[in-house]
């Protein structure tokens, strides 16, 4: 199964946002996180040869996944998430030698 390309993605969101009239800001929220957290777990697999991450580096991501699709929370779901994907397993590995 092919993923569908960002711009298939966007022309579907709004395909979305004409037929239900309201964008869904919680809805766009979720949706965002989601694409971020597949990303991190992606440069995990990818950059560090984690596959599958590890539950500890994968509770890291899911922990701060679920804090993000807070409408409330302004951080950018790519950028903590990313930057996590960079953390956490320097940290594992840290803590695996200890």
């Amino acid at each position: 199964m092919r993923l569908a390309g960002i711009d298939e993605r966007a022309q579907a969101q709004v395909l979305v946002d004409r037929l239900l009239e309201q964008p869904d800001d919680a809805a766009d929220r979720v949706v965002a996180v989601l694409h971020a957290h597949a990303a991190a777990l992606a440069w995990v697999r990818d950059s560090v040869g984690l596959y599958p991450a590890s539950p500890e580096i994968a509770a890291v991501l899911n922990d701060l996944a679920g804090q993000l699709r807070d409408v409330g929370d302004e951080r950018d779901p790519v950028a903590v998430l990313g930057q996590a994907a960079v953390d956490a397993p320097a940290a594992y590995r840290a803590a695996a030698a200890a």
